[in-house]
C-alpha cells in the first residue's frame, strides 16, 4: 500500500487522517488561472482526462480546487496548482471539509473576509441591504403550509404556531 509521509514525519496513508498542506503566503502560490488544470494522479483517481479541469469553467475550477486543498500532500502541490487570484475569488463556493476550511482560515484570516464574487450581488458594496436579526427571509420556491388540527367533528381548525 502506498502511502504519503506528513509534515512531522509520520507514515499516513490517507488525506483524511493527515493535516491540509497550508502554505504560509498566499502570494506564493502561483499556478494558473487559464486553460487546463491537470492534477497528480494521487488526488484524482482514473484515466487522465478526470484529473484535467478547464478553469474557465467555474463548476470544474471549484471542483479542481477542492480536490486540490482537500488531497494535496504538500504544500508544494498546492503552491503549483493554485492561483492566488483564482482561490480568493470562489472560496466561498468551495465544499471543505470544516478542518481543512479551519486550516486555510487560521493561517490565513483575509479568507473569512471574503466576498463572493462569483454570484451577481455578492456583498453590501453591492447594494444588497442586510437583514435584520432573527428576520425570516422572503419565502421562495416551494412554501410550507400551515398546520392543520383535525377535530373529532371533521371540522378543520388553523393551528397558530
Amino acid at each position: 500500500m502506498s502511502y504519503v509521509a506528513a509534515r512531522d514525519g509520520r507514515k499516513n496513508r490517507s488525506a483524511a487522517s493527515r493535516a491540509p498542506a497550508v502554505p504560509d503566503r498566499i502570494d506564493d502560490l502561483h499556478g494558473s488561472s487559464l486553460g487546463t488544470l491537470e492534477v497528480p494522479h494521487h488526488m484524482a483517481c482514473g484515466h487522465a482526462s478526470r484529473r484535467r479541469y478547464d478553469l474557465e469553467d467555474p463548476i470544474q475550477l471549484r471542483h479542481a480546487y477542492e480536490q486540490v486543498l482537500c488531497e494535496a500532500a504538500g504544500c508544494g502541490e498546492v503552491e503549483d496548482l493554485i492561483n492566488p487570484m483564482m482561490l480568493r475569488r470562489v472560496w466561498r463556493d468551495l465544499h471543505l471539509p470544516s478542518r481543512v476550511r479551519e486550516a486555510w482560515e487560521t493561517r490565513h484570516p483575509s479568507l473569512r473576509r471574503t466576498v463572493n464574487r462569483t454570484k451577481p450581488g455578492g456583498g453590501a458594496e453591492d447594494g444588497m441591504v442586510p437583514r435584520a436579526a432573527g428576520a425570516r427571509p422572503a419565502a421562495r420556491g416551494f412554501a410550507r403550509r400551515g398546520r392543520v388540527q383535525i377535530v373529532k367533528t371533521g371540522a378543520r381548525v388553523p393551528v397558530d404556531r
